[in-house]
């Protein structure tokens, strides 16, 4: 088995299967990798070591390099300062002034060859020569080599003195190199010339030797007509020598130099040379700031000591990290033979657990029962494997059981696909399977039933073919797509879909992504869900939204909106109309004896006559309750006048016959004319409302049109007054609150309070809303007032709870609130901006603002509950209607009237009367509140009652909020 296991892999049975798969042991490959590893860190460790000697080198000699700078361009400026105290010497000698001043040649070089041959041998001065200020040459001493510097050149150092009078020091090389000075020549103050006086740097240069210690060369670029034979020459450079040290020797390194490196440009950052066993380094230097073109220096330094020692360093580095390699090999293989052997022994035996044999497998690790001083991992393997055994053995066994479990589980799972199948078939919804290409794979039954085509029809069919083309088929195209691709989990959408007899129906999808193990397996699970009547309710209630469903008339919403529509259009062609308003006499009567069926039949006649007797341009509405509104364009006052008859006159033909009672329709109309009396909505509609109620007081069923009478004008004038009021009071806040308690009958305690608006008037007069209310319904700023109060309750609101406190408030809705497009986002910034509980908030409201739009009102309050708020029903069993509303609205308390209360403990009808209302209240599941509770006797009789919330003088009165209970937990 050992030689199997060494030949060949290990089947999936267990048993070694041969091959030519080649073996190494895990502690040669140990030893190896560590092997590699060490001698890495080794290489690596003298490569680094190597390249940091190397840069030091390298820095070293760019410093010494500066230093061999800095020494040439001392020399050479010391040249030039001795040059130039020669030159201010001259005009001193003896005899010199007077020849200098005279301008003559011959007594100049009469007198200075007395000092030339002196100058010459003891300071080197190779050439000298006088110009006078018209820069003509006096007198003239050199020898023939300082001719080669050129007359021409010579000539403009000296114009350039003579026009500036300052010294110049140039620097000229040609066969060699020489310093000049070029300095003017004062006698008594006076320039009468100038002098050249020029040395040779050769002798110069080759001293430096004498400083550095490092061979030095002076190059001269070769000219093209110059002769090939003088003197020291390098060809490949193109360079002749004109000083060297050592030349013998320098010579051999230059010419071996420039073999290697023919590019004379690799010198400026220096080359090494090999010669004779010894390293050479050669770099150019510079000749000072005023070095010439094609002139330079080079530096020739022996570095043999430097790079012996670097590779000396190296080299022993090397070894040591070699012999350390070797060290902790033979040691790691020392310490790896005994542990890794025992491994062996284990790794041969693990092939029995193949084959069952787990007792001679644990026979077989012996070493697993030995008792060791210390433990390792190896000692820890071989238990291991003992309780593996163990473990294997066990879980043979109970794979045999689960075999035979497992067996049994498939049965129950055949039968749960049968059950799959069959729900798919049943269930009330679309269910079909895609492929990974988009087609249809398979179709339930109720599919089948619902689009009439079968499952044999579709398959193989795209699914995008079976919905209808008023679909947007390229975009879901790519999202289903994406579905199928697996770069997105479901896709839900709504769809037409094309039936097999060419009906339509609308479904709501929802596509899932499969988990696909081969490549035919459905890729995507698509629900559809019916919902064709759902779209139909829907298109109901988006025509609920601009009708009433009474009458079908179009409701005050989509009224106003036709009215604005209206006067613009008169506006902007400049024509006349006119707004009539009606206003049905009795209806509240009809209501109360003969039921809101009556009532609602009655609307429904009245509809229709007006219907009859106006225009087909004409636009009719239903205002909400027994308010009706026509809309005349292009007509006059007396074309209003005449319709207005002639609906009375249709109307006072319709009777309405019920149990027994014969009811008559009749109504007050109100005319007003845009733009005479209005050219705003709101303005028409109170022009028009007013002269409705000119004509009920003049007598029902009658019309008015709108005028400048005195009545007339004194009530508009008084809606002007109470708008500018109501204005001002917005302008200079003047409205505030009072708070009446309400308290929790069982526990006796104050539980939240109601919010009652005031004004104050200018002379602190405090002015109760029933004054200035009916105006602001009227000018539209009722609005305005529904959100200063919602604003400012939930600033205060939110105030006690910042304090850690809660208070709940009771508001009262208008029954404009319910027409109020703004008034869910001024509730929903409110919160917002004041982190207000909503839970602390209960709205009133009246049977009065639900009548006029049930639907919308029930809409808008479940969306206001959504935010946690609850609603109060007002004024409760007042009329007949009260019952209908607390079953229609997501009402939570109902607020029993405070007729029936405040004569409750001395009237006998009305404990009857509310002992009903509260047991109806709590049949429909809404708690009850009690007004005009204002006696101990009174209040005993609500607790026998089982009335939850009692409101009056008696429990406390309304007042400001720094006289209210909670006036501690307010700002002062």
């Amino acid at each position: 088995m050992q030689q199997n296991l060494h030949k060949g892999a290990v089947r999936r049975d267990g048993t070694a299967s041969s091959g030519s798969q080649r073996f190494l042991g895990l502690k040669w490959k140990v030893l190896l990798l560590s092997s590699l590893i060490l001698f890495a860190i080794v290489a690596s460790f003298s490569a680094i070591t190597y390249l940091r000697l190397i840069d030091n080198f390298e820095r070293e000699r760019d410093v010494q390099h500066q230093r061999y700078a800095s020494e040439v361009e001392g020399l050479i400026k010391e040249i030039s300062q001795d040059l130039h105290q020669w030159a201010e010497m001259i005009p001193s000698l003896e005899g010199m002034s007077t020849a200098l001043l005279g301008s003559n040649g011959e007594d100049i070089a009469k007198t200075f060859e007395l000092y030339w041959t002196p100058l010459q041998l003891n300071k080197g001065i190779e050439l000298v020569r006088f110009y006078n200020k018209s820069n003509q040459l006096l007198a003239n001493w050199g020898n023939p080599e300082s001719e080669m510097h050129g007359n021409e050149a010579m000539l403009n150092w000296v114009r350039e003195v003579n026009a500036q009078e300052q010294p110049i020091s140039p620097l000229s090389c040609v066969e060699s190199c020489m310093q000049f000075v070029v300095a003017p020549l004062l006698v008594e103050g006076i320039s009468v010339g100038v002098v050249v006086i020029g040395i040779s740097l050769v002798d110069a240069v080759l001293g430096f030797k004498n400083i550095s210690g490092a061979d030095i060369g002076l190059f001269i670029k070769e000219q093209d007509n110059a002769p090939k034979n003088n003197g020291m020459r390098i060809p490949n450079w193109g360079v002749r020598i004109a000083a060297l040290t050592s030349k013998e020797k320098s010579l051999a390194i230059l010419l071996e130099a420039a073999e290697r490196y023919p590019d004379f440009n690799n010198l400026e950052n220096g080359i090494q040379v090999s010669l004779g066993g010894r390293h050479q380094q050669i770099r150019l230097l510079s000749l000072g700031r005023g070095n010439p073109a094609g002139k330079a220096l080079i530096v020739i330094t022996d570095i043999t000591s430097t790079i012996d020692v670097i590779n000396s360093l190296t080299w022993q580095n090397a070894m040591t990290g070699l012999v350390g390699l070797l060290l902790s090999v033979i040691l790691l293989f020392v310490i790896l033979t005994k542990p890794l052997s025992r491994f062996k022994h284990i790794v041969f035996a693990l092939p029995l657990l193949a084959h069952s044999n787990f007792e001679k497998f644990r026979s077989s690790l012996h070493s697993a029962s030995q008792k060791r001083w210390l433990k390792d991992e190896i000692d820890t393997l071989d238990e291991t494997a003992v309780a593996l055994s163990y473990q294997l053995e066990k879980l043979e066994d109970q794979v045999a059981d689960r075999t035979r479990i497992l067996a049994g589980k498939m049965d129950e799972l055949s039968k749960e696909r049968d059950f799959i199948t069959n729900l798919l078939d049943i269930a009330q919804v679309i269910v079909l399977t895609q492929n990974a290409n988009g087609k249809i794979m398979m179709l339930n039954a109720h599919g089948e039933m619902l689009i009439q085509y079968t499952e044999q029809e579709l398959q193989g069919k795209p699914f995008i073919e079976l919905l209808a083309p008023d679909n947007d088929l390229q975009d879901l195209s790519a999202h289903l797509a994406e579905v199928r691709s697996e770069r997105r989990d479901q896709l839900r959408h709504e769809a037409n879909i094309l039936c097999k007899d060419d009906s339509v129906r609308h479904i709501l999808w929802l596509h899932s992504r499969l988990t696909r193990h081969a490549a035919d397996d459905p890729a995507i699970l698509s629900v559809g869900l019916d919902m064709t009547e759902h779209k139909r309710a829907e298109g109901r209630l988006a025509w609920l939204a601009d009708h009433d469903p009474l009458t079908d008339l179009f409701n005050r919403r989509r009224f106003q909106e036709e009215l604005e529509q209206m006067l613009n259009l008169a506006a902007r062609y400049n024509y006349t109309g006119a707004l009539l308003f009606f206003d049905l006499d009795q209806f509240k009567y009809i209501n109360d004896t003969s039921g809101h069926q009556a009532g609602d039949a009655l609307l429904k006649m009245v509809a229709r006559m007006l219907l009859g007797s106006i225009r087909s341009v004409d636009i009719l509405g239903r205002l909400g309750g027994d308010e009706f509104a026509v809309i005349l364009p292009q007509t006059t006052s007396e074309g209003a006048i005449e319709v207005a008859k002639n609906a009375l006159a249709a109307m006072s033909q319709g009777k309405l016959t019920v149990n027994g009672r014969t009811h008559k329709a009749s109504a007050s109309i109100g005319i007003a004319l845009f733009p005479e009396h209005g050219n705003n909505v709101h303005d028409l509609l109170a022009a028009a409302d007013l002269a409705m109620y000119q004509a009920k007081e003049a007598g029902r069923g009658g019309w008015h049109l709108f005028s400048n009478e005195e009545k007339t004008r004194e009530r508009m004038h008084t809606l002007v007054y109470w708008k500018e009021k109501i204005e001002y009071s917005f302008l200079h806040d003047r409205f505030f609150f009072y708070f009446q308690p309400i308290m929790h009958i069982p526990s006796k305690t104050i539980d939240h309070y109601e919010v009652l608006l005031r004004m104050r008037d200018n002379d602190g007069t405090i002015l109760a809303p029933h004054l200035f209310i009916p105006a602001a319904e009227q000018t539209g700023l009722i609005h305005a007032i529904d959100h200063m109060v919602l604003r400012k309750s939930i600033a205060l609101s939110a105030e006690i709870q910042h304090r850690g406190h809660n208070i709940r408030f009771s508001i009262n809705l208008s029954a404009h609130a319910f027409h109020d497009p703004e008034l869910l986002s001024t509730l929903t910034e409110a919160f917002a901006a004041y982190g207000a509980d909503p839970s602390t908030f209960m709205f009133e409201i009246t049977e009065t603002a639900a009548l006029e739009d049930l639907p919308a009102a029930r809409k808008l309050m479940e969306t206001i509950k959504t935010f946690g708020c609850s609603f109060t029903l007002d004024d409760f069993g007042v009329g007949f209607s009260s019952f209908y509303y607390i079953r229609q609205l997501p009402i939570d308390v109902v607020k029993i009237d405070g007729s029936f209360i405040r004569n409750l403990a001395d009237n006998p009808d009305d404990q009857i009367l509310v002992k009903a209302l509260c047991d109806v209240a709590r049949g429909f599941g809404k708690q009850t509140t009690a007004e005009f509770v204002e006696s101990a006797a009174t209040f005993s009789l609500l607790e026998k009652m089982q009335v939850d919330y009692a409101q009056g003088y008696w429990v406390g009165t309304p007042g400001p909020a720094h006289e209210s209970p909670f006036k501690d937990f307010l700002r002062e």
